[in-house]
C-alpha cells in the first residue's frame, strides 16, 4: 500500500493519514460493490479461454518490471484490454438512474429526444456498451478489442463506471470514484495470477484447479 499512500501525499497533497481514510473509503465503499459483482466475470472470462490465458502468461512475465505496481501494469496492454472487455461485457453496476435539471435534447445516431426538466432517466450499460455501431460484433468477447490505437479510442465508449473510461469523477458528476481503483487492480490481479500459475481452471463461482509456475 506504500505506492498508494505515496500517491496520495505526492499527487493530492494530502498527509499519511488522510490518504489511509480516503484509501479505506475507496476500497469498502466505492470499489467492494463493483468487485464482488466484477472478480468472478473476468476469472469466468479467463479460466474458460485457454489461448488467451496462454498470451496473458506471456505478457504478463516479459512486461511490467520484477516488481508489479499500479503505474507498472499499465504497459500491459492485453491484461488491460481483458479487463476493459469484461467490463463492457458485464458492468458490475448495470442501471443508473437521474432527474433532469433542465429541458434538453438528447441525440442517438439516429434520433432526438426531447427531455423535459424533472423527467426521470434510466440508463442501461449493457445496451449502451453493445452498440453496433460504434463496436464491431458487439455480442462476442474479444480480449484485444482495446488494445491499440483503435481500442484506446473505444474507451471513449466504455461507460461501464457511469461516465467514460477515459473521464475522472469529480464533485460535479456522478461518476463512480472507484473507478481506477477497479481497474488497475483487476489487472494487477490477472498479472500475479499469471506469473504464479502457467494454467486455472473453473468458472465465475470458483477456481477448480491451478497449474503452478516451475
Amino acid at each position: 500500500g506504500k505506492d498508494t499512500i505515496n500517491r496520495g501525499a505526492i499527487g493530492f497533497g494530502l498527509t499519511e493519514e488522510e490518504a489511509i481514510h480516503n484509501l479505506l473509503f475507496v476500497l469498502g465503499f466505492n470499489s467492494y460493490g463493483g468487485f464482488s459483482i466484477f472478480l468472478p466475470s473476468l476469472i469466468d472470462a479467463i479460466a474458460s479461454n485457454s489461448a488467451l490465458q496462454e498470451k496473458l502468461k506471456k505478457e504478463a512475465r516479459e512486461k511490467g518490471g520484477s516488481t508489479l505496481t499500479f503505474d507498472s501494469v499499465k504497459e500491459m496492454d492485453l491484461i488491460q484490454s481483458v479487463v476493459y472487455e469484461t467490463l463492457r461485457m458485464n458492468p458490475p453496476v448495470p442501471l443508473q438512474y437521474g432527474r433532469a435539471r433542465k429541458d434538453f435534447r438528447l441525440s442517438s445516431h439516429d434520433s432526438v429526444f426531447h427531455v423535459k426538466k424533472g423527467e426521470l432517466l434510466c440508463g442501461f450499460q449493457k445496451l449502451v456498451m453493445r452498440d453496433s455501431v460504434i463496436f464491431d460484433e458487439p455480442d462476442r468477447f474479444k480480449p484485444d478489442r482495446f488494445t491499440q490505437e483503435k481500442g484506446a479510442q473505444l474507451l471513449n465508449y466504455l461507460y461501464w463506471s457511469n461516465g467514460p473510461q477515459t473521464g475522472s469523477p469529480s464533485v460535479s458528476n456522478k461518476q463512480c470514484a472507484g473507478k481506477d481503483v477497479v481497474t488497475l487492480t483487476a489487472a494487477l490481479i490477472v498479472a500475479y495470477l499469471f506469473r504464479r500459475y502457467d494454467s486455472i481452471q473453473g468458472d465465475g463461482s470458483s477456481i477448480t484447479a491451478l497449474q503452478k509456475t516451475k
